[in-house]
């Protein structure tokens, strides 16, 4: 019995060192730019909802935090073949996967996600990640 227990405490201890290795190799790879992504957000019609003009098209609205640690919005144009009712009109929650084009840079740059796929995410709220407030 004694000698499992040492066993078992030289085993953690090298899983406590090696962890830590993990992560750092994990954090430190880039994300391959090509590579299929999903968006959860507030599905717009940039027309019908953000008023502006021109004609109905696709985009998802997304908030996350800059930099500084503030809130901010994004909007994202989709393109490619996907139902138009997910984004006119409605409060949607919406999932989109596919690849991800940046024209320009900072808070002027333009973001379009070429999509494959998109589907009425589960869930209420206006999109992004975290979880909700749970009502008392």
């Amino acid at each position: 019995m004694k000698k499992l227990l040492q066993i078992l405490t030289v085993v953690a201890v090298v899983f406590a060192m090696a962890a830590p290795t993990f992560a750092a190799d994990k954090k430190g790879e880039k994300r391959d730019p090509k590579a299929p992504r999903t968006i959860v957000g507030q599905g717009v019609c940039p027309k019908c909802c953000l008023g502006e003009g021109g004609e109905c098209r696709n985009a998802i609205q997304v908030t996350r935090k800059g930099k500084d640690g503030k809130e901010m919005k994004m909007v994202y144009a989709v393109e490619g073949d996907v139902d138009h009712q997910l984004f006119c009109k409605g409060n949607k929650k919406v999932a989109v996967t596919g690849t991800i084009k940046r024209e320009g840079k900072g808070k002027d740059a333009k973001m379009t996600v070429v999509a494959t796929k998109a589907v009425e995410a589960k869930g209420k709220g206006k999109g992004g990640k975290g979880k909700g407030k749970k009502k008392a």
